[in-house]
Parts: structure tokens; C-alpha cells; sequence
């Protein structure tokens, strides 16, 4: 459906500013939030494994431990002495597979409390006996596994992981050492290309749309400029008022006719087919398009709307406020302005004001928007009264410019009607 804008709205719809304003920067923060929670996915999803590594190999040690000699390690977690233990030959056995544990799984540092946070194994070896009591420790107890980052003083960093060892006679914690370069390989395999890959096709999904935006912007602008285009033609061919109910109407049914209160104005070119005559039609077309543009200026000016064209004549309306007064003005200042360009023929003008209907009429297929009624027919047949350069203008609108002025008031028959009408005869000797 052609829809016609206000003159103040003729501006293509600015989908590319909209989208470069609104749905890029959206499109950016969705994929921070994105690659944040992906990130944070990815660090949640490592430090899970590490955690569930480590129970393995708490497991795993304390299995290794249990085969090697399962009595005296169950000395060893009871006792309140485990160094004068592992100065046995049992304890120092204990001790070798202790050792060999950390070494085969590639421990930084190994810690092995039992309740009140008491050391009973330590890679170093000097803290055993000691207690350390620490949040990791109780979260561990109470059976949450949880890790630590922490920056060791040689500058590496290290996860620092308390797990509960499962399935133990009796409740012991394990402190593993790892080091955080340990899941390098994986997350750069999988978790990295995971985030990698979503955010670099996002991107090539925004640089399609925007490139698809563009042309949609361009096809926007071209088609707007064409409408904006034709609206201006079709103003040129139709009344200002026509446009505006048209417009108005776009979408709610059928254009209603109305009633209004109007000053008519109707020109005509005197002697205009005594001129076609003795001219060829090219002339003929140049002096109509001359003097036919000086009056629907003037009408323009005086902020009146030319209904139609009719071969020579124009017919025209004012409306509102002082309409008697803005057609007596255009009238004048179109006479006045033929008559400055020595044209070879001169208008006569006619002006009356009453009601008309306003609306649509003709067929379903062809219609004509215009002004019918008893005003018009009167204006036209004032315009036929008025000589070249007359403008013949009825009493009361008269009355309404010059209301003290009576004496030019003179009696006119008007065809079709009973009674003569009272009107003013203009002549252009008379105009100011």
C-alpha cells in the first residue's frame, strides 16, 4: 500500500543508523556477556575437573597405601606421634610409598590431615606432627572439595586442592599440589575454540547483516525518494487539499465528503479561442502556462489551494480566517502582474463566498476530488460577468473588505436564477 508522509516525515526510515546505534552495540555487549560467561564456564568447568582429579588420587594414594601395609598406615592416622611411627621399619615403608605416590603422579606437594586439621604426612617432612588449620581444611571436612589459587615464591602458580579422601575407615583430608599449567592443552583444544568459534561466527553473522542492512537502506532511500517525488508531482496535478485527505485517510476507509465554508475564486482568460485562432499550438500551450502559472501563484501566495485547471480558466478556494480577503488579494495581484508582462490576454475573475461540499466524485475506477455546490456555479457565473482585467466579487464578501464602501454595489442577473444578486464590479484601472 502507497502510504504518503507529511511533508515533515519525508525522511527514509534510518534502518542503518538504527542498527549501527542500537543492534551493534547489542550484538557487541551480547558477545562480551558471552565470551565473560564462557569464560567464567570454562574456569568453573576446569577447576571441577582438577577437584575431581584430585579425589582420584587422594583415592588412589590412600588404596596404594592401604596394599602396602594397611595396619600400620591405620597407626598412623589414630596416633598422636606419627614421626616416632615412621621411624619403624613399618613407617619408613609407609613413608617410601608415600614419597612414591607424589613423585608417579606428578604432585608439587602432598599434605595428609586427620581431624582437628593434624598433620600426619607432609612433603615436608618437618611439618609432620603439626597442625594447620585452615577454610580449605574445614570446607574439606565437612565434605566440600575446593581449591585454591596461590603464588608460590618461586613465581609459579599452583592449585592448592583440598578433597575428602571417599570411602576411608577413618575421616582423613588431602592437600594436593597441582600445577595450573596442568589443563593448558585442554582448555586450549576445546574450552578456548568452545568460545572462540560461537564468537567468530556471531561476527560473520553481523557483518552479513550489516551488509544486507546496507542494501536494505539503500532500496529504503531510493523507494522514499520516489514516493517523495511522486507526492510533490501529484500536488502539482491535484489541490493541496486533496493530498491532505488523502493522506489522512490512508487506511480508514473511503473519503467522506464535508461541508465547509469557502470563498470561491474563478479565472478565466478573455478571448482565449479568438487567440487559439491566430496562433499555432505551441504558442498557444507557452500563453497558457504563462498566464494560467500567474494565477495559480498568486492563489499559492494567498494561501489558497487551486481545486482545478478547466483549459483556461482556473477555479480556486480560500478557507478560514479573512479567506474574503487573501482571494480578493489574489485576484488583484494576478491582474496587476498580467497586465506588467503586456500578456495579449487578460483574465476576468470572479469571487464569491458560501458553502460547498468537498469530497470525491465519479465512478469507483476514476474519481475527481474537488468543490461542488451553489457557490461554485455563482463564482463561475461572476467570472463570466467580469471583462478582461474585472474582478466581479458578490455584496457580502465584498462587505467584509469594504464595509463602509456601498456605492459600487450593483444589481446582476445570474443564469438559473430567480433573483438578481448584489455585486461589485473591480475594474483594473481601480485596483491598488
Amino acid at each position: 500500500m502507497l502510504r504518503f508522509t507529511h511533508s515533515g516525515d519525508d525522511h527514509p526510515y534510518p534502518l542503518a543508523k538504527n542498527f549501527y546505534q542500537i543492534v551493534l552495540p547489542s550484538i557487541v555487549i551480547l558477545s562480551l556477556i558471552i565470551s565473560l560467561l564462557m569464560g567464567q564456564g570454562s574456569k568453573w568447568l576446569i577447576e571441577k575437573i582438577y577437584l575431581e582429579l584430585s579425589q582420584r588420587k587422594s583415592a588412589t594414594i590412600n588404596r596404594a597405601i592401604e596394599k602396602k601395609d594397611a595396619q600400620t598406615w591405620q597407626a598412623i592416622q589414630t596416633t598422636d606421634d606419627p614421626m616416632a611411627l615412621y621411624q619403624t621399619p613399618a613407617g619408613q615403608h609407609i613413608l617410601h610409598a608415600l614419597r612414591e605416590e607424589v613423585s608417579e603422579l606428578g604432585l608439587a606437594h602432598l599434605k595428609i590431615y586427620t581431624k582437628e586439621a593434624f598433620l600426619i604426612y607432609s612433603s615436608e617432612e618437618e611439618d609432620i606432627a603439626h597442625f594447620d588449620m585452615s577454610d580449605g581444611y574445614r570446607q574439606a571436612w565437612n565434605g566440600v572439595n575446593n581449591l585454591i589459587r596461590k603464588e608460590m615464591k618461586e613465581g609459579n602458580t599452583l592449585y592448592e586442592l583440598y578433597v575428602r579422601v571417599p570411602n576411608s575407615e577413618q575421616h582423613i583430608v588431602m592437600e594436593l599440589y597441582e600445577s595450573i599449567g596442568y589443563l593448558d592443552s585442554v582448555s586450549k583444544q576445546i574450552i578456548i575454540p568452545a568460545i572462540v568459534l560461537p564468537l567468530l561466527a556471531l561476527l560473520l553473522i553481523t557483518v552479513v547483516i550489516a551488509y544486507f542492512v546496507l542494501r536494505a537502506q539503500d532500496d529504503i532511500n531510493y523507494r522514499t525518494n520516489l514516493i517523495s517525488e511522486f507526492r510533490r508531482r501529484l500536488q502539482t496535478l491535484v489541490s493541496q487539499e486533496a493530498v491532505s485527505t488523502l493522506r489522512s485517510t490512508i487506511g480508514k476507509g473511503s473519503v467522506v465528503s464535508r461541508r465547509i465554508k469557502a470563498t470561491v475564486l474563478f479565472s478565466d482568460i478573455r478571448g482565449f479561442t479568438n487567440f487559439c485562432d491566430s496562433q499555432s499550438p505551441e504558442q498557444v500551450v507557452s500563453f497558457l502556462n504563462q498566464s494560467l502559472g500567474i494565477v495559480i501563484d498568486a492563489v499559492s501566495q494567498n494561501k489558497g489551494d487551486v481545486d482545478k485547471i478547466i483549459g483556461d480558466a482556473v477555479l480556486a478556494y480560500f478557507q478560514g480566517n479573512d479567506a474574503e480577503q487573501r482571494a480578493f488579494d489574489a485576484a488583484q495581484q494576478a491582474i496587476t502582474i498580467m497586465k506588467t508582462k503586456n500578456l495579449p490576454r487578460g483574465v476576468g475573475i470572479g469571487i464569491h463566498t458560501g458553502e460547498v461540499l468537498i469530497g470525491t466524485i465519479g465512478a469507483s475506477n476514476r474519481m475527481d476530488f474537488t468543490i461542488i455546490g451553489d457557490t461554485v456555479n455563482i463564482a463561475s457565473r461572476l467570472c463570466s460577468a467580469a471583462k478582461e482585467g474585472e474582478i466581479v466579487i458578490d455584496q457580502q464578501s465584498f462587505q467584509c473588505l469594504f464595509p463602509l464602501n456601498n456605492s459600487l454595489i450593483e444589481r446582476l442577473k445570474i443564469k438559473g436564477k430567480e433573483q438578481a444578486l448584489d455585486v461589485v464590479r473591480i475594474e483594473d484601472k481601480n485596483l491598488c
